[in-house]
């Protein structure tokens, strides 16, 4: 994350869209390293989420709207700066939502794409990149919209239909830290008990919890690093 702030260091944002921002946690990254922004508004089609985030963090210059980011309220060209954080992977059509991303932008705008992949390079990052892939799949057999982590080529042929100008792409891997931490460990297991507690209602209930298991003792053997996340800014 600390790569993804210098990067937004560099950004003058003026007006600001972050789509999908859900309780606002890209948003307050924004906040906190823009080189500087007149406003920043959030979007998300989750009422509580946004509710949340509003309570935590509206301010003057700063609101939380419920909207559908497939067909947006906005009138053509009207930020400067367009934004989407760890949130392709939720959307139902994510061309679409990139459309109409580029749609209210002003010409000249900045675009901003960040999604982490599925093309771990250790088998520490393997370990997140698996978890995160069995949470997808509990989700989506509960109703829920979560969908596979992309492959890197799939985040850049997307960006590649957008006809940007000026792209730019940042690769950011975690490769510093201890895959073996006592306390990120611990977090994550804490994460598989609430992934298998909210399989239990699903017939294929033992199968997922046989997997967490799988997952549990790979923790242990190789430890584990954040997913790789491919960044991308580029101008309309």
């Amino acid at each position: 994350m600390r790569d993804i702030e210098r990067l937004l260091q560099e950004i003058n944002g003026g007006r600001v869209l972050d789509v999908a921002t859900l309780e606002g946690r890209f948003a307050k990254i924004l906040m906190d390293n823009l080189k500087g922004y007149i406003e920043i508004i959030g979007i998300d089609i989750h009422e509580q989420a946004i509710e949340r985030a509003n309570d935590k963090l509206g301010q003057e210059r700063v609101q939380f709207l419920v909207m559908n980011a497939e067909n947006m309220d906005f009138e053509d060209e009207s930020f400067d700066t367009v934004c989407i954080s760890a949130s392709l992977h939720h959307l139902s059509n994510i061309e679409r939502v990139l459309k109409e991303m580029k749609r209210v932008l002003k010409p000249g705008g900045a675009f901003i794409i960040a999604e982490m992949h599925r093309d771990a390079e250790s088998e520490a990052e393997s370990t997140s990149v698996e978890l995160h892939q069995w949470a997808a799949e509990v989700d989506s057999k509960l109703g829920r919209l979560h969908n596979h982590t992309l492959a890197r080529q799939e985040i850049v042929d997307y960006v590649a239909n957008l006809g940007l100008s000026n792209s730019q792409k940042f690769d950011i891997s975690d490769s510093e830290s201890d895959p073996m931490d006592e306390e990120r460990v611990g977090k994550l297991e804490e994460v598989i008990d609430m992934i298998t507690a909210r399989a239990e209602e699903l017939e294929e209930y033992r199968e997922f919890q046989k997997r967490g298991e799988v997952l549990r003792k790979r923790l242990h053997e190789v430890g584990a690093r954040g997913e790789p996340v491919l960044v991308v800014i580029g101008e309309k």
